[in-house]
């Protein structure tokens, strides 16, 4: 009987012989020169065949073609560490440019491994480093290094019941992680986005997490690193067969460094609970007719450009968030409304410019029980002109001090 997806996760070293096949024992060596593809073709068709996992102990191994796992599990040590500044893991370097390192398909596990990238030139595309395409595959305590898309699934299969945690992903040049086809609670914990080089860029490029159709997905403590967006909410995304909009949850998630922190286009349904989210632009923009976002609870920071923009939606609640925009060379509103249904209530709003602002276009606008500091300029101004439903009330005005970040 075969072990499922997760099962090598609670093999010991003393159980190695009996559970796993050890990859040096079919061939590779593991000394970065050597193209080791065989051994590992090898070793995932016979754990397949004797219900057994696939063994990597440290090394470096070279990869020319796509190692597909199905229901098999390749892992290197679990005593290995995945931070990017620790060269504790067994590392792959796939040399070829034509597929993913690895291709996970129905019950395909990936645990306690390196794949770095190493490219002649700077990239203009490139294959994921690792594609899903079927249901219950695991990945965790692995580190990517300069993909030009991290890891994707495939945007044509259910890869229902995904289960992603600690994972550090360094530098993509495109998309960090891309989840989208997920029928049934998929889950992401703790993976990081970090794009700090090797080649400097603006925040012009780059998604930290892209999510498409998902049923209740689930990411607790992810964070993005100057990407152009840290989290995008998409309802079509270009490559995918699949449509449709997200239903989930974020918990401890942040941003900092990035563009845009939240973005949300389309239909989907998203609550956020806690974090932090420091960007450059936006922390949260809503841009969806059938939109429905909660966050409570979160500190959104930015610089040239509003905390909170909702410009459609069926409804968008903030309440009980900081929302800085404290830069005197970037004034402006803290909270621009000009579309859907919006309730902003008991936050803490400190910017150079207008509070909130809200245009002509909203059809509900309810602003109540905050604190804002506008720094001499208009606490909430409703430019609405009566083509919404809008209430103000209870709102109180500090007319000193600031906040500092």
């Amino acid at each position: 009987m075969l072990l499922n997806a997760s099962s090598f996760l609670a093999v010991t070293f003393g159980d190695l012989g009996e559970a796993m096949i050890d990859v040096r024992t079919l061939g590779a060596t593991g000394d970065g020169q050597t193209d080791d593809t065989a051994a590992f073709l090898k070793a995932v068709e016979q754990g397949k065949a004797d219900g057994k996992h696939v063994f990597v102990p440290r090394g470096t191994y070279v990869l020319s073609k796509p190692i597909a796992l199905e229901n098999v599990a390749l892992a290197g040590p679990e005593a290995g560490a995945w931070p990017a500044d620790v060269d504790a893991l067994p590392s792959i370097l796939p040399t070829h440019r034509d597929g993913p390192a690895f291709h996970l398909l129905a019950g395909g596990g990936l645990s306690g491994i390196d794949v770095t990238y190493r490219w002649q030139a700077e990239p203009e595309s490139g294959p994921p480093a690792v594609l899903i395409s079927g249901i219950g595959a695991c990945i965790r305590n692995v580190r990517v290094r300069y993909p030009w898309d991290g890891i994707l699934t495939d945007g044509e299969h259910n890869v229902g019941r995904l289960n992603v945690e600690n994972v550090f992903l360094v530098s993509p040049r495109n998309v960090g992680v891309r989840v989208t086809g997920t029928w049934d609670v998929p889950r992401l914990s703790n993976v990081e986005v970090w794009n700090a080089g090797p080649v400097p860029r603006g925040l012009s490029e780059g998604v930290g997490f892209q999510l498409g159709k998902n049923d209740l997905i689930r990411l607790t403590d992810c964070f993005a690193f100057a990407m152009h967006y840290g989290f995008l909410l998409e309802d079509k995304i270009e490559g995918c067969k699949i449509e449709g909009g997200t239903w989930g949850v974020m918990n401890g998630c942040a941003t900092d460094f990035c563009g845009t922190g939240i973005a949300v286009h389309g239909a989907h349904t998203l609550s956020v609970a806690g974090g932090s989210f420091w960007d450059h632009q936006t922390g949260l923009l809503v841009d969806g007719e059938g939109a429905r976002v909660r966050v409570t609870g979160s500190e959104l920071k930015s610089n040239g450009a509003p905390c909170v923009h909702v410009r459609a939606c069926d409804h968008t609640v903030v309440s009980g968030c900081s929302l800085l925009r404290p830069m005197e060379e970037h004034k402006g509103p803290g909270v621009i409304l000009e579309g859907g249904s919006t309730l902003l209530g008991t936050n803490q709003l400190d910017c150079f410019g207008e509070g909130v602002k809200i245009l002509a276009g909203v059809r509900a606008a309810v602003v109540q029980g905050n604190v804002v500091n506008p720094h001499g300029s208009t606490m909430v101004a409703d430019e609405s002109g009566g083509t919404g439903k809008v209430q103000i009330a209870g709102n109180v005005e500090l007319g000193e001090g600031r906040l500092r970040e």
